[in-house]
């Protein structure tokens, strides 16, 4: 009889074991027990593989799609497994381009049919059922450049030389070797939900599981105007020869980021531009701009720059902000753990939000509140503002897009913009830049900034939050009267400089030290850019400070 030690298991249970048993057989008694899917697992807040031995006492974490960390391993996963798909079918090439609230932008290298799809998923079960296991090869960096130079792969090549490590990780199923920035799933045996919708010709949208819809795939439909916006921007990538990274790091070692800037720039106005051309030929109608999107996507930054373009064209925009009409704190919804819930439309008082509205569309005067967040009250230190003709309410909010919110008011009194960071710019074919890793950085820098907030806290905070947009914010894209695309293809450089100090901060006993350490990894593909490029409108201001526009 072997020594005995005990196992807790997500701090739920403990189970008894002989020393010796490995994570493998520990998994499979907590999927008998729990039901869930295992896609990896952590021993004091650190990854570790299916092989790890337990001789004593210990604590484990097993990790599945609906934990925040386990669902980018999922979508890795998931990707690794479509071009394997695609290559097995007809030695297709796939590119990653975007990540969408519904899922991941795929390109492929041919016109595809439905069959094709079909057959793409055939081939993609297939290899889930197979369960292949997703080995981790480390090898010299020089060998890995090696064999990117071989494959064509040019910017993965570019993209390794520029890591400083002697060795370099790399994933391998059926001889196809990848990296996705990410720790992998064990095996592919667990990663059975998922879909492929088309979005074009020779496009799809690769769905994966969402813990807000109790691990089911969300329901696709395509939004024109987000489409556009994306497809547009991507063009002016490819014609300025800024697809990937490594070729903006290029722009940056020759000197010439500071040009490249002011073009991108450029490229923002213009759209801002095009939005307020669009509502003065509609001024007839529209009594209210709504401007909307998930946190850290520059909606305040937005909202002032719109205004200024408005007033060129002599409208003069009253702006407000949703926030300011919070309910009082005692009377704020709670969520399940009985924390108050600022995401929920019901924390904000929309009955006296909707008399003021219907007021100031009648002409009357209206005083605008001011909420206190540290009382958690309503103030009334303004002086009372009235509607002329050339007035028009400007709103900017998370529910914005929610016609419930100003329920009292016609739709067609209404011009609702969609505000969200979608890079053109990717680190290589099949690694986008998520808009969420970009919105989390921004917020990252923001967070210390101006609230003094440790990465720890606004890790914490930003899973809460992205709950709350996938109920309150994305469901309500597919009534939009435009788009505003708020990326920067230069950003992380210019944020790198700012957060990675802050991350480097997180300790290894923190709950978010692998979290941490995967956007250190990221923003390490990209070479630093100086702030002082970066003019006091821009919207990146809003986060890194100077902003024109900061109260």
């Amino acid at each position: 009889m072997g020594k005995k030690i005990v196992i807790n298991i997500n701090g739920i249970f403990s189970l008894n074991y002989e020393a010796g048993i490995n994570v493998t057989e520990i998994a499979h008694d907590y999927k008998k027990v729990t039901g869930k899917r295992v896609i990896g697992a952590k021993i004091d807040n650190l990854l570790v593989g299916q092989d790890t031995c337990f001789y004593e006492d210990a604590h484990i974490t097993f990790i599945d799609y609906e934990d925040s960390e386990g669902n980018k391993m999922y979508q890795s996963g998931l990707k690794f497994l479509l071009l394997i798909a695609a290559k097995l079918l007809w030695n297709g090439k796939v590119y990653y381009k975007y990540s969408l609230d519904k899922g991941i932008y795929a390109e492929f290298d041919k016109k595809i049919s439905d069959q094709d799809i079909n057959d793409l998923k055939i081939k993609m079960r297939e290899i889930i059922s197979d369960a292949y296991a997703f080995k981790k090869c480390v090898t010299t960096r020089k060998d890995a450049i090696t064999y990117y130079m071989s494959t064509g792969e040019l910017e993965k090549a570019a993209n390794i030389q520029n890591i400083p490590n002697r060795y370099v990780e790399l994933y391998e199923i059926n001889h196809t070797y990848n990296y996705f920035y990410s720790e992998m799933p064990w095996n592919t045996s667990e990663l059975g939900l998922f879909d492929l919708e088309r979005v074009s010709k020779n496009s799809v949208l690769l769905l994966y599981p969402r813990s807000i819809l109790n691990g089911q795939i969300p329901e696709f439909y395509y939004s024109d105007l987000i489409y556009k916006e994306l497809f547009r921007y991507n063009n002016w990538a490819k014609m300025m020869g800024t697809e990937y990274v490594s070729e903006l790091n290029q722009i940056v070692a020759s000197g010439g980021i500071q040009k490249y800037i002011k073009m991108n720039n450029i490229m923002v106005d213009d759209s801002l531009y095009e939005i307020a051309k669009d509502i003065v030929k509609k001024r007839k109608d529209v009594r209210m701009i709504l401007i909307g999107g998930p946190s850290s996507s520059g909606k305040t930054t937005s909202a002032y720059r719109l205004c200024n373009y408005l007033e060129t064209f002599g409208i003069n925009p009253i702006v407000i902000s949703a926030d300011d009409y919070y309910k009082e704190r005692e009377e704020t919804p709670k969520d399940k753990e009985g924390n108050y819930d600022f995401e929920c439309l019901e924390a904000l008082d929309l009955k006296l939000f909707n008399s003021h509205l219907k007021k100031l569309l009648k002409g009357e005067d209206v005083t605008i509140p001011k909420f206190n967040f540290v009382r958690g009250t309503k103030e009334y230190t303004r002086e009372p503002i009235r509607m002329e003709e050339n007035n028009v309410l400007l709103i900017e909010g998370i529910h914005c897009l929610n016609d419930k919110m100003t329920s009292s008011i016609e739709r067609i009194n209404k011009y609702k913009i969609f505000v969200c960071p979608f890079t053109p710019l990717s680190l290589d074919a099949h690694n986008h830049l998520s808009t969420t890793d970009m919105r989390l950085i921004r917020r990252i820098v923001r967070d210390n900034r101006t609230r003094g907030r440790n990465v720890e806290d606004t890790l914490e905070n930003f899973n809460k939050v992205k709950e709350g947009e996938e109920k309150y914010i994305f469901p309500f894209t597919n009534d939009l009267d435009a788009t505003l695309n708020t990326a920067y293809a230069y950003e992380i450089g210019i944020l790198r400089v700012f957060a990675e100090p802050l991350l480097y901060s997180v300790p290894i006993h923190s709950i978010y030290y692998e979290e941490a350490r995967r956007l250190l990894g990221l923003m390490r593909m990209f070479y630093p850019i100086s702030s002082e490029y970066i003019e006091k409108d821009n919207t990146l201001r809003e986060f890194i400070g100077g902003s024109i526009y900061e109260i």
